[in-house]
């Protein structure tokens, strides 16, 4: 048994300390597996549980000629990351699958219940089908490849993929970098808008910020029509902030997409006409009285009614908002003027329906329908 122990090691030489760690996850797999092809059907009845404590318990005995000593090899599991702890600084996150494959699903892209301690970890993952169990031992950021959202942001494992196909190599931010960033969940949201504009999806994120990560979100979705007023008014005038090109002529396919999966993804509210959501449908036929021709959609009484929300919004933007400009109008969050910028863009598509925005914004006329308008 060698005399030196990890600890000491650790203090003089961090990257040898690394290699006796390497060194015991690969001794351990190679046990496990040993084991597993000896006694299949033990391993093939293992529960979570009951995984974690058959890990503990032979990572134990690989410790014996190693730096690492046994009684420092602790299983912590329930809602800690992660769940063995040897010697102080060294971790093993254990998972386990009675199917037979190498995914799963990890734990939470925050770590905030991670041990302050630990600064190595290792993936231990049992694929208990098949007819000869199998365990894989690997760096932990070396197999999670990708991202998906259950109740919280959670990395996905796959103890096969190469290297370069982890999710920190496609963010190009390395895992240590992003675990430890303020903003990791911004991150990782910019990535996937992003990767969807790149790749010319109609996409939109999940809807954690680092904003909102702390909030209480509705478990529920919502028809917009159950919303109270003061919702109402104050998720319109966002959407009218974030998405002008509604008023787009030249889009009529697409141009209400990003309202539609904004307000389902970041709010959960399902808007069952979203064209509604703007126009309610009808046509101005009359401008304080007089007849214009040709009739223009209601969304211009729309815009001139919430003008001065919008103003106000924009001249004091909040966290979240300019948050929001960012993923989606990155533009007007670099305007100096920002309701200036927004209204001057708006202004533009107004030019395509001959209607001068600026000016009935600012004389507030009394508008005519060809269809009375609903409230929505």
């Amino acid at each position: 048994m060698t005399s030196e122990k990890i600890i000491a090691i650790r203090k003089t030489n961090r990257t040898r300390a690394h290699q006796h760690f390497e060194s015991l996850m690969s001794i351990t797999e190679k046990m496990m597996n040993d084991d597993a092809i000896i006694n299949p059907s033990a391993y093939n009845s293992l529960s979570p549980t009951k995984f974690e404590d058959k890990s503990v318990e032979m990572i134990r005995k690989a410790c014996a000629n190693t730096p690492f000593d046994a009684d420092e090899v602790k299983l912590v599991s329930g809602h800690r990351f992660p769940d063995i702890i040897a010697n102080t600084f060294y971790g093993v996150e254990v998972k386990s699958t009675k199917g037979n494959h190498w995914t799963s699903v990890g734990s939470s892209i925050m770590e905030s219940t991670r041990n302050v301690n630990v600064e190595d970890i290792y993936m231990l993952f049992g694929k208990l089908g098949g007819n000869v169990p199998e365990v894989k031992c690997r760096p932990y950021e070396e197999v999670l490849y990708d991202i998906a959202v259950t109740h919280s942001p959670r990395y996905l494992i796959n103890m096969e993929i190469d290297k370069k196909d982890t999710i920190f190599e496609k963010m190009g931010v390395p895992y240590d970098e992003l675990r430890t960033s303020e903003d990791s969940i911004d991150q990782v949201r910019r990535y996937y808008r992003e990767k969807a504009q790149r790749e010319q999806k109609i996409e939109m994120p999940w809807w954690i910020t680092s904003a909102n990560i702390e909030n209480p979100q509705s478990f529920n979705i919502h028809l917009w029509n159950t919303l109270s007023k003061e919702v109402k008014e104050d998720l319109q005038t966002k959407c009218m902030v974030l998405f002008p090109e509604a008023l787009n002529p030249e889009r009529n396919q697409t141009k209400y997409n990003r309202t539609t999966l904004w307000l389902c993804s970041y709010h959960q509210v399902i808007v069952p006409n979203i064209r509604d959501f703007y126009s309610a449908g009808g046509k101005i036929t009359h401008v304080n009285g007089k007849k214009i021709s040709p009739e223009v959609p209601q969304v211009f009484h729309r815009m001139v009614n919430y003008a001065e929300r919008i103003q106000k919004m924009l001249s004091c933007p909040s966290t979240e908002l300019l948050l929001l400009m960012q993923d989606y109008h990155p533009s007007m969050l670099h305007s100096v003027d920002k309701y200036e910028y927004w209204l001057g863009l708006c202004c533009e598509y107004a030019k395509k329906y001959n209607v001068p925005l600026r000016e009935w914004i600012k004389t507030k006329p009394v508008f005519t329908f060809s269809k009375k308008e609903e409230a929505i």
